[in-house]
Parts: C-alpha cells; structure tokens; sequence
C-alpha cells in the first residue's frame, strides 16, 4: 500500500501541492496556454501561524482555491501581473487588420504609454488603487 504525501505538521497534501525543504508550500498547475506555473505560500492553511521575519500573504489552498476558479472560468491568472503598455500591445494584436491611420494612431498611443508610468504599472495594482478611492463605485 502506498505511502500519502504528509506536510512536516501531518498533514494530507492535496494533488499538485508539495512542501520544500525551507518550509515553503508549493502549488504546482497548468495554466490556460498549457505552460506549468507555481505559487508559493509560507502557509498551508489559513489559520496557520506564518515564520517569524517571513511575509504574512494568502495561505496555500486559498491561492489554489481562487486559481482553480479562475481556470474554470476561463480567466488568465496571470493576466493581473501584466503591465497596460502589454494589455495594449495584446488588445492591438488582437484586432490587427485595420487602416493605415488606426495603426499610426495605436502606434502613437503605445509610444505615449511607455514614456510614462502608467504604463509600465500591472494591472491590478491601477485597477484596486482606483476601487480604493471609489472611483468605479
């Protein structure tokens, strides 16, 4: 009879999480694109102390908890790390077959973009600093 995969407290580990040697969980999965992705997390559990000196975050299973419910509907999970200069240039890819004056525009716009922060700022950062001051309220 085999063996189940324990954390070092004895706990069950769940398919695709596995705990490294610095005490560190792992959560291992396939994204939408087909490429393996990780997440780390000091915490197997929420209710979990975390190290002393080490960051306070989401625990393992609540990252994979929000993951998996991301890949069911059809959501990038990494698409909140991407800058807008890079969800421009996607978006332009996208809708690419256009007139001579749209690209020169799209062009413009994209060059304006990389010259300033905004740009280069991810996603989700904008995106909850704007909720935060309520201005999509």
């Amino acid at each position: 009879m085999s063996e189940k995969r324990r954390d070092n407290k004895g706990r069950l580990l769940k398919t695709g999480e596995s705990q490294r040697t610095d005490g560190r969980c792992l959560y291992k999965y396939v994204d939408a694109q087909g490429e393996t992705r990780y997440v780390y997390s000091w915490k197997l559990a929420p209710t979990d102390p975390v190290t002393k000196g080490k960051r306070n975050g989401k625990s393992l299973r609540e990252l994979e908890a929000e993951i998996q419910r991301d890949l069911q509907d059809g959501i990038d999970t990494t698409g909140g790390k991407m800058t807008l200069c890079q969800l421009y240039a996607k978006q332009n890819a996208q809708r690419a077959n256009v007139k001579k004056s749209t690209q020169s525009q799209r062009k413009q716009l994209m060059w304006i973009l990389e010259g300033d922060m905004l740009g280069a700022r991810s996603i989700d950062a904008y995106v909850f600093q704007t909720l935060r001051n309520g201005r999509y309220a």
